[in-house]
């Protein structure tokens, strides 16, 4: 037997199923977050399979990410193998209970299943199968479990400060892409607006200032801006959601306070810091325009757009050995959303694919589930793609 034909045959699909259902049922919500029970299984596993891992704690209670893998004779940059452990709220409307993992139908049904820990858990087959082969890697095989990407990519981050992963040369994302390939991904500019009032008595509103309103004319001002760009071919156009307001005290009472949050989703080309002044100059017009008018803006978080040449070998390789798994052909895709990758391909100056086993339209949604099926193709491609780059 080839030392492909050894890793796909030490794939265990039941203990596959199995490993996604037990991280589904850890609880991982974020926020708070809570990833350092996630991680310190994770890391726990690793090592009973003679892997190295390292929980790496975050300043934040409840809080950590893991490293592990497989060390390789240092002849190549490490591929990294890379999943977030936290997963959003459940929100209303659910017909099974979020963290029960409940199998049925061919699908594993639970919060974070699709997003992503289905993909986490076929990276850590993939990697306890590779060790089994007993293959020799030109380069270090790593797995990330981050904590915080659903909110700021903390994780990855402090992976990055701290130098937890040497010298990568390769990312291989496993967010929901029912196993295509996206080679880019959406940037994310985060803004808070604030408005400020004066109080008074609900009965007479004239002798305050209603920053409600104010917030309103902000917010209309706002999604008539033009903010320049050019659609891009994957990536598409340029998006503003008004996600959430809050704002007054009580019915009988002029509002002196109101906040908004806003999610910018950009594309090549654009820049965070001009559209930033973009905003600035808006609030400044209509404070000259209106003298009890008050506002203010600052970023809550923001994430650069990427997209990654589809003809740089590492793709191509990637490319190579999911088409051959999946007996489909890949057409190139993006990700409208974003991923720990933009913390990675700046940092390290690397090319990076997306490709997991979870459904992206399951992402966020109540009764999110995975397909089984999915799961097992995935833990093939990532074993079959890592012995491709490393071996």
């Amino acid at each position: 037997m080839t030392v492909a034909e050894r890793a796909l045959a030490a794939l265990d699909e039941t203990a596959l199923v199995t490993l996604t259902q037990e991280l589904v049922r850890l609880r991982s919500i974020n926020p708070p977050g809570d990833e350092a029970a996630v991680a310190a299984y994770i890391a726990e596993r690793l090592q009973r399979a003679g892997l190295f891992a390292e929980v790496v704690p975050h300043p934040e209670a409840g809080r950590a990410s893991v490293v592990g893998g497989l060390r390789g004779r240092g002849n190549r940059p490490a591929l990294l193998l890379s999943g977030h452990l936290d997963t959003v709220p459940a929100g209303e409307s659910w017909q099974r209970p979020p963290l029960a993992a409940e199998v049925d139908d061919g699908k594993l049904w639970g919060l974070g299943s699709s997003d992503m820990k289905a993909g986490v858990a076929a990276m850590l087959v993939a990697l306890e199968a590779i060790q089994r082969s007993g293959a020799t890697l030109q380069g270090d095989l790593l797995f990330a479990g981050t904590a915080g990407e659903e909110v700021d990519s903390m994780g990855a981050k402090q992976l990055v400060a701290q130098q937890k992963l040497g010298r990568v040369g390769f990312v291989i994302i496993g967010e929901p892409t029912a196993n295509q390939v996206y080679t880019a991904e959406k940037g994310v500019l985060w803004l808070e607006l604030r408005t400020h009032g004066r109080t008074a008595h609900g009965s007479m509103p004239h002798l305050g200032v209603n920053a409600i309103l104010h917030m309103l004319t902000l917010l209309q001002a706002l999604r008539a801006l033009e903010v320049p760009y050019q659609r891009h071919p994957l990536l598409g156009d340029f998006t503003l959601n008004v996600a959430t307001i809050h704002g007054g005290v009580k019915t009988n009472v002029v509002p002196d306070a109101c906040a908004a949050t806003v999610d910018l989703r950009t594309v090549i080309g654009q820049d965070h810091q001009q559209i930033l002044d973009q905003v600035r100059q808006l609030i400044d017009r209509l404070c000259a325009e209106d003298a009890t008018f008050q506002a203010e803006v600052r970023v809550l978080t923001e994430r650069v757009p990427l997209d990654i040449p589809v003809d740089d070998p590492h793709v191509q390789a990637f490319i190579r050995v999911r088409d051959a798994v999946t007996g489909q052909p890949t057409v190139p895709r993006a990700a409208t959303y974003a991923t720990d990758g933009s913390v990675y391909v700046p940092a390290y100056r690397i090319p990076m694919v997306i490709c997991g086993p979870g459904l992206p339209e399951k992402a966020h949604q109540p009764d999110e589930y995975v397909e089984i099926a999915k799961i097992v193709e995935a833990a093939r491609i990532y074993t079959l793609a890592a012995l491709e780059l490393l071996a």
